[in-house]
């Protein structure tokens, strides 16, 4: 059984694991509110963060790049508009049109989004004042916080061979662009992902044993592996099946997405009034999100 990326003992009520004694017990239990997916290093840095304080699952962070200066966000019903200016030219009047997608959806990634920057964290989950893990506010109750906790069950699926504790799928970069020709009025975007398997070091920092690289392309909406890294990668067996995870979590690259948009406009002070009451409206109510999955 799993749940926001470890693996779990029968009826546990919380994701950390239960240490083999009182004094690491207590040290589960007073993990910091705030986790930022920067602590866990990459291939050329090293983590800074303690394994039994990285809640696992998912963790996005990136705030998007754009090809032109956003001014002003429009919602008109059922899709975005985002106004702006090219940054090389100056010229005013660039309108691009958002991808489309369900209404519900972007509001659940909005408010993930503004929590996130309020609570400046970057996982997806809550912790409550028992220091118990659940599906962030934001989502909780929603048919995309039901994806987000169906995509993180996905990394042991396909590797349950690997001697680690955790998984943590991350977002790496966001690039949104003018789609196709260039007298497109459609903006699309890439997402570059990394499903990371950690377990502790002899100093219990987190330590990345095999990350699996990939990216997203909204226009396809395909997922494409662009390789790996770590000190497990000569234990990555040739029969796993890493297009097919990648393939499984193109929702959630999506998602990715959405978020570092949102992200880049709130810390930006893009105004976002036409539209924005109807937006804010909108009732993101959807699958009920279980604590865990059996």
């Amino acid at each position: 059984m799993e749940l926001l990326g470890e693996r779990l003992r029968r009826d546990s009520a919380s994701v950390f694991r239960d240490p083999p004694n009182r004094d690491d017990r207590s040290l589960s239990r007073n993990e910091p509110r705030i986790f930022r997916k920067i602590t866990l290093g990459d291939e050329f840095n090293q983590p800074t963060i303690e394994e039994i304080v990285v809640p696992g699952g998912i963790a996005l962070g990136e705030s998007a790049e754009l090809d032109f200066v956003p001014v002003e966000l429009v919602f008109d019903g059922d899709s975005f508009i985002l106004h702006g200016i090219d940054s090389a030219s100056g010229t005013n009047g660039i309108s691009r049109r958002l991808p489309g997608d369900d209404p519900a959806t972007l509001k659940s990634l909005f408010d993930l989004s503004s929590r996130s920057i309020r609570t400046r964290s970057d996982a997806v989950v809550d912790l409550d004042i028992d220091r118990r893990v659940s599906i962030s506010s934001a989502l909780r109750d929603t048919g995309a916080g039901y994806a987000f906790l169906f995509a993180d069950t996905l990394p042991f699926e396909h590797l349950d061979y690997l001697p680690v504790t955790k998984s943590v799928i991350i977002d790496t970069g966001v690039s949104w662009s003018r789609s196709g020709v260039e007298s497109s009025l459609l903006q699309e975007f890439e997402t570059g992902f990394e499903v990371r398997f950690l377990s502790a070091d002899s100093m219990r920092i987190a330590q990345t044993r095999l990350a699996l690289e990939y990216e997203y392309d909204s226009a396809s909406g395909t997922v494409r592996y662009d390789g790996n890294w770590g000190r497990y990668v000569s234990r990555l067996r040739e029969s796993t099946d890493v297009d097919g995870l990648g393939a499984g979590l193109a929702e959630l690259a999506r998602y990715a997405g959405w978020v570092a948009l949102f992200r880049r406009l709130e810390q930006d002070a893009v105004p976002f009034l036409k539209g924005r009451y109807q937006f804010m409206k909108i009732d993101k109510a959807g699958r009920e999100t279980p604590r865990r999955f059996r």
